[in-house]
C-alpha cells in the first residue's frame, strides 16, 4: 500500500511539473494538422477556445516562473514558455497565410527575444526547437518540398538567435562589469579615506553592512567639517587655493578636501617628496614662499606651472608624525604674515580635533554594535539546547561580526584523534560537510593543539597553507581565521572563517570573534551534556534501546496517530527462552552479553520507522508503524532466526540461545495501548507454552 501511495504521489508531481510540455505537444499537433491554416475569416468558436486554453496554460506557467523567482525557477519552465511562444507565433503565421506570408518575420522576432532573455542553455535549445518546428510545419502542415527555402529560413533563424544571444549577453555582461567596477571603486575610496582619517576599515564583503554605513557617515562628517574650515580660511585670508593633503599607507599624498578658484587642480596622488609640499614634510616645519615667479612648478597639486605668487604650507603633526600638509596660496604678490600662519595652525588643530572626535565616535559605535551582537548571540546560544541550533546561532553571529564567504565548525575527539567537520556553510560547503580527518599538520589541527587562533595575520595562501587536508583544502580564499573552541582548557574543536577578500579578519574584528568562539564552545559543551542527559533518561544503558518509560510515551503517540489516520500498528514482544538458566550456569556477565546482542539484532533488522525498547530484564518490544500482522510476523521470524544463529563464547564453551515472540496489531486485536500489550503478552505466553523458539499472534 505504501509503495502504491508513493508511486501515485510521484506520478502526480510529474504530471504537475510537465503539463506545460504536454500542452505544448497538443497545440503543436493541432498546428501540424492544419487546424489554423487559412484566412482570419475561417476562424470559428473552436479556434477561440483553443486560444483561451493556450492563454490559460501560458499564464499558469508564467505565474510559476515569477512566483519561484526568475533565477530560482526550474529551467524546464523557461523551456515550456519558449516552446509555447514559438507555437503561438507559427499559429499566427498560419492564420496570416503561411510561411510565405508577410507576417512570417514575427518568427525571427520571437527567436531573437527568446535567445536574448532565456537562461543558458535554454536559449540554445529554443533555437533548435524553432528549427525543428518550422521543418515540421514546412513538410507536414504546408506539404512543401522546397528545401532551399527551408534552409534559408533556418539560416536566418539561427543568425537572429545567435546574434541576439551574443550581443545581448555581451551588453548585459558589460553593464554588470561596469556597475561592479563602480561599486568596487566607491568602496576602495571609502577604505582609503578611512585609513587616511585613521577610522575603522570598511568591510570587504558584498552588501552594505552597518559598519560600512558608520564609516561612510563618519567620512562625510569629516569632509563637511574640513570643507567648512577651508572655506572660512579662503574667505578671511583672501586665498586662491586652500587644500588639505594627507599621507596614506603608501606614503603618497592625496587631496582630502580643497576650496579653490583654479580649474587646473591635479587629481594625485603625489609623491611625499615633491616640490614645496615635500619640503614641508621633510623639514616638519612651515614653509612660507613669496615673490614666486609666474609658472612656478614646485606646487604638486596644480596641473603644470602655477600662477601663484605666494605660498604657505603647514605640516599636520600627530604624535610626532607628519600626517599631511595644509597648503594655501595667493595670486597676488603679498606674503603670508605670522598671524596668518597662526590661523592655519589653529585650523589644523580644529581639523585634528574633528578627526579625533570621529575616531572616538566610530570606536564607541563599533563597541556598542559588537556588544549588541555578542549579547544577542549569548541569548540565542543560551536558548539553544541541541548542537544544530547552537551552531546555527554561532555562525549567524559570526556573520554579523565579520561577513565571510565560507565558515565551518569542527569537532575534535581526543580518543581517536580525529577532526570532524560538523557544519559547513558558504562557498563549496557541500564538499567539506561531514569531512573526517586524523591529526595532521593542518591549520585546524594546529589551532586545536596550540589552543591559539591561526593564521596569525589572517592571510591565507592555499599553495602553502592547509586548512583541513592537502586533498580537501580551501581554494580562492585570501583571508582565513581559525579559532579554537576551548572549554576548561581543552579544545573541543574550531570555528573556521574564510573570505575571498584580503584583510577580512583584522585586529578590529578578531577580539570580538574570539569572545564569540568562547561563548560558542561553552554552548556546544552544554548542548552535548544535555544530549547525554536525554540519552541517559530515555535509553537503556546496556543496549542503547529506548527504556520502558520512553517506549510507553512513543506507543501512546503512535497509537493516536494510527487511530487518526486509520493505519495499522503492530507490537512485537520477545523474551529469551530459559534465560534464568543462562545466568545461573554462565553468570550474569554472560547474560548481559546475550541481552546486548539481542538489542543489537533488533536495531539492525528493524526498519527506520520502527521503535525498539528494552522493556525489562530479557524482554524487548518492537513497535512497527503502518504494519499489519503478517508483516510483523515476518520481522519477528527474522529476529528469531538471527538470534538463533548467534554463538556466544564463554569459559564453559559455546552458547546459543533461542527466543519466543508474540505479535498483536491495532486495531485488529486491541484498540488501546493496554489492550495491545495484553494481546501481545498472551501471544508470547502461547509461544512459550507451545514449545518456545517460535512466533505466535494474538
Amino acid at each position: 500500500m505504501t509503495t502504491l501511495v508513493h508511486a501515485a504521489l510521484t506520478f502526480r508531481r510529474t504530471v504537475r511539473a510537465s503539463y506545460g510540455f504536454v500542452s505544448a505537444l497538443a497545440f503543436g499537433v493541432l498546428l501540424l494538422l492544419g487546424v489554423f491554416h487559412g484566412p482570419f475569416a475561417d476562424l470559428s468558436l473552436e479556434h477561440g477556445l483553443v486560444g483561451v486554453g493556450w492563454l490559460a496554460i501560458f499564464g499558469a506557467r508564467l505565474a510559476v516562473r515569477f512566483r519561484s523567482g526568475t533565477s530560482e525557477s526550474p529551467k524546464s519552465v523557461d523551456l515550456e514558455l519558449g516552446i509555447l511562444l514559438l507555437i503561438a507565433a507559427h499559429t499566427l503565421v498560419q492564420i496570416a497565410g503561411g510561411l510565405q506570408s508577410e507576417f512570417y518575420p514575427a518568427i525571427y522576432v520571437v527567436v531573437a527575444l527568446l535567445a536574448s532573455f532565456a537562461r543558458r542553455p535554454v536559449g540554445t535549445m529554443l533555437m533548435l526547437a524553432a528549427v525543428v518546428l518550422e521543418t515540421a510545419v514546412h513538410f507536414i502542415c504546408e506539404e512543401r518540398n522546397d528545401l532551399r527555402e527551408l534552409l534559408l529560413h533556418h539560416a536566418f533563424v539561427v543568425c537572429f538567435g545567435v546574434m541576439s544571444l551574443l550581443f545581448t549577453r555581451a551588453e548585459i555582461a558589460r553593464v554588470r562589469e561596469r556597475s561592479k567596477r563602480e561599486l568596487e571603486g566607491d568602496r576602495a575610496k571609502i577604505r582609503e579615506e578611512s585609513r587616511l582619517f585613521r577610522l575603522v576599515s570598511a568591510p570587504s564583503a558584498d552588501g552594505v553592512s552597518d559598519q560600512e554605513r558608520l564609516v561612510r557617515s563618519s567620512i562625510e562628517e569629516v569632509h563637511h567639517q574640513v570643507y567648512h574650515v577651508l572655506q572660512l580660511l579662503q574667505r578671511t585670508l583672501d586665498l586662491h587655493t586652500c587644500v588639505l593633503l594627507m599621507r596614506g599607507g603608501d606614503e603618497e599624498l592625496r587631496i582630502v578636501e580643497l576650496v579653490t578658484e583654479s580649474e587646473h587642480i591635479a587629481e594625485g596622488p603625489f609623491g611625499s617628496g615633491e616640490g614645496a609640499v615635500g619640503a614641508v614634510i621633510k623639514r616638519q616645519l612651515p614653509m612660507n614662499l613669496e615673490n614666486l615667479k609666474p609658472g612656478y612648478k614646485g606646487l604638486c597639486y596644480y596641473q603644470g606651472p602655477a600662477l601663484v605668487r605666494a605660498f604657505l604650507g603647514v605640516p599636520i603633526l600627530e604624535n610626532g608624525t607628519v600626517r599631511g600638509v595644509l597648503c594655501v596660496d595667493r595670486l597676488e604678490d603679498r606674503p603670508f604674515m605670522d598671524r596668518e600662519e597662526a590661523a592655519l595652525e589653529a585650523s589644523i588643530a580644529q581639523v585634528l580635533r574633528a578627526l579625533e572626535n570621529e575616531r572616538v565616535f566610530v570606536q564607541l559605535e563599533r563597541t556598542k554594535r559588537e556588544q549588541t551582537i555578542l549579547h544577542r548571540a549569548s541569548q540565542k546560544l543560551g536558548a539553544a539546547l541541541d548542537e544544530s541550533a547552537v551552531m546555527d546561532a554561532g555562525l549567524e553571529a559570526a556573520r554579523d561580526v565579520a561577513p565571510f564567504d565560507f565558515a565551518a565548525i569542527t569537532f575534535y575527539t581526543p580518543s581517536d584523534r580525529k577532526h570532524r567537520v560538523r557544519r559547513a556553510i558558504g562557498h563549496a560547503s557541500d564538499v567539506f560537510q561531514d569531512l573526517t580527518f586524523r591529526d595532521n599538520t593542518s591549520l585546524t589541527a594546529m589551532a586545536v593543539k596550540n589552543r591559539h587562533y591561526l593564521p596569525y595575520r589572517g592571510h591565507f595562501d592555499a599553495r602553502q597553507q592547509v586548512v583541513f587536508t592537502k586533498r580537501m583544502n580551501l581554494r580562492g580564499m585570501k583571508s582565513l581565521l581559525i579559532l579554537p573552541l576551548i572549554v576548561r582548557e581543552d579544545a573541543i574543536g574550531t570555528l573556521v572563517l574564510a573570505a575571498h577578500e584580503g584583510g577580512a579578519f583584522g585586529e578590529s574584528t578578531r577580539p570580538t570573534l574570539q569572545v564569540l568562539a568562547n561563548q560558542l564552545a561553552i554552548a556546544l559543551s552544554n548542548a552535548q551534556a544535555v544530549k547525554r542527559l536525554e540519552e541517559m533518561a530515555t535509553t537503556d544503558g546496556l543496549t542503547g534501546c529506548l527504556n520502558k518509560r520512553s517506549f510507553l510515551e512513543e506507543l501512546d503517540n503512535k497509537l493516536r496517530s494510527a487511530s487518526r489516520f486509520g493505519r495499522k500498528l503492530s507490537l512485537i514482544v520477545t523474551d529469551i527462552d530459559h534465560f534464568k538458566s543462562v545466568n545461573d550456569t554462565y553468570g550474569h556477565a554472560t547474560g548481559d552479553v546475550v541481552i546486548k546482542e539481542l538489542g543489537a539484532i533488533l536495531r539492525r533488522v528493524k526498519r527506520e520507522t520502527d521503535i525498539v525498547a528494552r522493556f525489562g530484564g530479557e524482554e524487548f518490544c518492537v513497535l512497527c508503524e503502518e504494519t499489519d500482522t503478517e508483516g510483523a510476523v515476518l520481522l519477528a521470524e527474522r529476529i528469531r532466526e538471527e538470534l538463533g544463529k548467534s554463538v556466544f563464547h564463554t569459559d564453559l564453551g559455546k552458547l546459543t540461545v533461542k527466543a519466543s515472540l508474540g505479535v498483536a496489531t491495532f486495531p485488529d486485536h486491541a484498540d488501546a495501548s493496554a489492550g495491545l500489550f495484553e494481546a501481545s503478552d498472551k501471544a508470547l505466553y502461547a509461544a512459550k507454552h507451545g514449545g518456545r523458539n517460535q512466533v505466535r499472534t494474538a
